[in-house]
């Protein structure tokens, strides 16, 4: 099976229950992610509707690549480890519309989560998620105040959301089934703690990128480089 198939397959899927232990001789996963190849030209959107509350233009942000191509945004997450330390994903998320923007733009929840929408701009949104091109909800949202939709994450992977109504706004939410995750910051770089001694398989999700999947042994306090390239 190649590797792209299996982060597919580990992405989507429901998880077994994941025990909290206190981790023993715990090991350090880090490295970090880069673009393969020449990055896409930065994008600027054109925006024509309710320009008012929105503007004008805004830069695309889907792809968000360093001088020295590394990567932001990206989720490193351990898909098979059954115990370890404590959840730490959040299990409420509250994603408010606010100046034509989702808000928080990217975050990991955990298995299980209550997502909570909202709105703060007098204009009306919708929220439209999807998982791999497959619809999960689409709700409109519309300029009301005390207006909140819940929705439960109960299916583990990379959601990607967007409004029909303004198609430029964007945002990804990823739900974990354990706490063994890290989304790289600006330059790319990543660093996942406490990792117990075995062997495991780490992977990546970008909104756009295709997954990335490999297996790497972390010894009892080692220290595991993993950097790999997107594009």
């Amino acid at each position: 099976m190649s590797t792209v198939l299996l982060a597919v397959l580990l992405a989507g899927s429901t998880s077994t229950t994941y025990v909290e232990v206190p981790p023993s001789g715990g090991g350090l996963i880090s490295g970090k992610i880069t673009y393969d190849g020449k990055p896409p030209a930065p994008a600027k959107l054109s925006i024509s509707m309710d320009r008012r509350y929105c503007g004008a233009s805004r830069d695309d942000d889907t792809w968000l690549i360093g001088p020295d191509q590394g990567v932001k945004n990206v989720v490193v997450y351990l898909s098979d480890i059954k115990s370890g330390k404590k959840m730490s994903a959040a299990q409420n998320l509250t994603l408010n519309q606010s100046g034509c923007r989702y808000v928080p733009r990217i975050t990991v929840v955990g298995q299980g989560a209550t997502l909570e929408i909202k709105s703060s701009d007098p204009v009306l949104h919708n929220v439209h998620s999807y998982r791999e091109g497959t619809t999960l909800f689409n709700v409109a949202v519309p300029p009301a105040q005390n207006f909140q939709i819940s929705k439960k994450l109960d299916k583990t992977g990379g959601i990607k959301l967007k409004c029909d109504v303004h198609n430029f706004m964007r945002a990804a939410i990823f739900v974990a089934s354990n706490p063994y995750f890290a989304i790289t910051g600006d330059d790319g770089s990543y660093e996942i703690a406490d990792v117990p001694p075995g062997t495991y398989t780490v992977n990546t999700w970008h909104e756009l990128a295709g997954p990335v999947s490999e297996q790497l042994t972390v010894p009892a306090g080692g220290v595991v480089a993993w950097n790999h390239k997107l594009r």
